[in-house]
This record gives C-alpha cells, structure tokens and sequence, in this order.
C-alpha cells in the first residue's frame, strides 16, 4: 500500500518539476527580436520552472500566419498583435478574454483612453488584448538648423502657420550640415511608397476637426470627405507642393527618409520615440551616434490645428489564443509582460514607449528630456476604431492618398482634384463597411 502511495507522490512531484512550455509570436520590435525577448523572459522562466519559445514573424508575413492560426486553430499561446488589428482577430472569436489580467496591472485607468481603445472590438464589452508597447509620431528636428535660421523651436511648432513660416525660413537659410557641406532641405516626408502612408496624414486629418471614419446613425462611414478632413489633408500635402519637400522624399519610405535625416540631409522630419536610442548607438549597430544629427536632435509635438493637437498612437497589443492549452500560465506571463519593470526593460532594448502609465515614470524615460517630449505628446494621442473590417478600410484610405500623392508630385494638387479623389475613396470605403 506505501509503495503505491510512494508511487503516486513520486508521479505527481514529477509533475510539478516537469518543464512548461508556452509559445509565442513576435514581430521585428529591436535590433535582436529573439534575444531580446528571451532576454527578458528569463526571469519569469527561472521564477515559474517555464520555457518560453519565441518565433519571430515578419510583419509582412505576419497577418497571414496570425489569421491561419486562427482559422485552424493550431497556433502559439500568446502572439503580438499590431494595435489596428485587434478588432479584426476579436471578431474572428478566437481570443480569450483577459479583462482579469488587465484588472491585476490597474484597469482603464492604468492607461491612456487612446491605449485603453485597443484592448478589444469597438462596442465589446470583454478586453481581448494587453497593451504592449506604444508607437506614437512627433518631429525631430535638427537644433543647430533651426538656430542657424533663427527659429525659435517652441514657436515653430506651436501651430500650423508657425509651422509653415518655420519651414519658410528654413528654405531661406544658408546653414549646412557640418559633415555633407550640403543644404539641408526644411522637411523630409514620405509620399506614397510608405506602409505607414494614412499614419502620416491621419493627425493633419484629426488637427483640422476630421476623421478617416466615423458613426452616423449607428453605422461606420468614411469620412475622409468632409470639409474638416480636405482642410487639414491639403494643408499637409501643400506643404510638399510649395516646395518644402524635396521631390526626391516622396519616392522615399519611412525608413529611408530616417537615414536621410541621420545622414545630415533635413531639418525637420516626423518619426517615433526609436530614433532618440539609435542616437545613441553606433553606426555599426544600427545607429548614427557618430553623426553630426544625433549631436544636434531635438523633438517636439505636432503644432496645434484649427481643432487641436493630435497624433498617431499606435504601437502592438499582446493575445491569447482561446485554444491554448496553458491558459493560466500564460496569462501569468502576461502578466509579467505587461508590468511596469518588463515595460521599461522592453522600451529599454525597442526605444519604444511603454503603454503602462506608470512605467514612465522610470528614469530612463523621465529622466530624457526627449523621451519627455513623447511623453507629452502621447496626451495627444489618438487611435483608429478598433473596427473588424479595419484592414480593408485602412487599404482604400492609403491607396487612394497614394493617388493624392501623384497629384503633388505632378504638381497638379488643387482643392477640387483632392475632394474628387476622397469622394472616391469614401465611396470605395463605404462598401466594404456595408
């Protein structure tokens, strides 16, 4: 009788020190995603005798691996989700809810309601993502220019017409970059060949009073033609077409007007909190530390609009698949993942923002009046309707900017010819919505 309850205890304390395993996807978020991952995990791995694996997904793969593993059910535990995606996979019913674990880091008030906006689809009443990590927009700009030009930064950046006289006096001005002996053209942007193209436009958009879309008598619409949205669109796109972007940028990405600021060729660009750590880093770990830009960097908010001040908020969100066989443990882990001291280790090795409040408060984003300026600025923040058909929306709104980008390029942008084309794209939008 002893033996068999030997052998029982036995078993069952091989259970217990038997190794977990959860799995988890990931994108591209820093210079080494898959050891900076399991870097930091290691704590919670030694803590709960668990292994995590991480796959790293492309994010032009991504998608389509997510939503089969959704479809099939066959999948990791945990996968990272772009903000913008959540409603789509929620609906698809596949995600566990985890309202609980949001609870245990603070509830909706732990967050910014722009973040908060992202734990589930619109109108649900169940949160099915854990904010991550935020990626919000503000300009970079190069103090030795602006001073060489007389510009006062606060003032530049104030509001729109500040902004534009800024931009004036920077094309008026002589300075050069130390190192190219070049001119510095006043504001690099991308046109069209940018994944991030509605991201550029949507907070000349919002600034104005508009919206990409919005609720009329309870059903999503677009609107990208309202009077609201063309004021705040032309206004944008102008500043290309009289001159102040040079017209070799709107052939350019994102990452490709990054390096041309890195490399001495703008004054004033527009990208997220990253680039204040690839200041930091040397040319030969991805960074520009050694370059004249990252001696002379500053940041500031998007000038105010006839409507206010916003900007872009997005960033990734964390779920759990409902088919997932290690529910409890995983939700542990993203629990650890979500606190403040993993935000700030995981902001640490991105340069992004944490999406806890509090997590900003750590002195390696407190403490750098730069990440302060992002910190600011998040108050602005603002995020697209966690929608379901999102993606198909989000498709039309770049493709049919893309269009308005050929109109500046051509030098052919008129009031007239950009209502025409956000016509179209609200039309196109409006069906897929139906």
């Amino acid at each position: 009788m002893w033996k068999k309850a030997l052998s029982t205890l036995l078993f069952a304390l091989s259970l217990g020190l038997a190794q977990r395993t959860l799995e988890v996807w990931i994108m591209p978020n820093s210079a080494q995603p898959a050891e900076d991952f399991k870097a930091l995990v290691a704590p919670f791995e030694r803590a709960n005798n668990v292994q995590v694996k991480v796959t790293v997904l492309d994010w032009g793969v991504a998608w389509t691996r997510i939503t089969a593993a959704a479809t099939s059910g066959v999948g990791p535990d945990i996968t990272q989700l772009g903000t913008t995606w959540v409603g789509a996979i929620s609906a698809m019913g596949v995600l566990e809810p985890l309202d609980d674990v949001l609870q245990a880091l603070g509830g909706q008030g732990a967050y910014l309601p722009a973040v908060w906006n992202t734990t589930r689809l619109a109108g649900s009443p169940r949160a099915t993502a854990l904010p991550w990590f935020s990626e919000l927009r503000a300009f970079y700009y190069r103090t030795d220019a602006l001073r060489a030009a007389g510009i006062n930064p606060s003032q530049m950046f104030a509001d729109w017409q500040s902004f534009e006289a800024g931009l004036a006096r920077l094309t008026a001005s002589t300075f050069t970059d130390p190192e190219t002996k070049q001119r510095l053209a006043p504001f690099c942007t991308p046109g069209k060949n940018s994944w991030d193209v509605l991201h550029n436009a949507a907070p000349w958009i919002w600034g104005a009073g508009g919206e990409v879309v919005r609720q009329v008598q309870g059903r999503w619409q677009s609107a990208l033609n309202t009077p609201e949205s063309l004021q705040g669109l032309f206004f944008f796109l102008s500043l290309a077409q009289k001159g102040y972007v040079p017209a070799e940028s709107l052939e350019k990405n994102t990452a490709q007007i990054e390096a041309d600021f890195q490399a001495g060729k703008c004054a004033v660009f527009a990208s997220g909190p990253w680039m204040i750590q690839r200041a930091q880093v040397p040319e030969a770990q991805g960074g520009f530390a050694e370059r004249v830009a990252a001696r002379n960097l500053g940041v500031a908010p998007y000038p105010i609009g006839p409507r206010g001040r916003y900007t872009f908020f997005g960033g990734s969100n964390l779920a759990l698949f409902s088919f997932s066989k290690n529910k409890e443990l995983a939700k542990e882990l993203l629990k650890y993942l979500g606190s403040p001291e993993a935000q700030v280790t995981y902001a640490r090795m991105s340069g992004l923002l944490p999406a806890l409040r509090t997590a900003w408060n750590a002195p390696e984003i407190h403490g750098n009046p730069l990440m302060r300026v992002f910190v600011q600025t998040a108050q602005f923040g603002r995020t697209y309707p966690s929608l379901a058909g999102w993606g198909g929306v989000e498709n039309l709104a770049v493709q049919h900017l893309g269009m308005a980008w050929d109109l500046v390029a051509q030098k052919r942008l008129t009031q007239e010819a950009l209502k025409d084309l956000m016509d179209k794209a609200s039309a196109a939008i409006n069906s897929a919505l139906r």
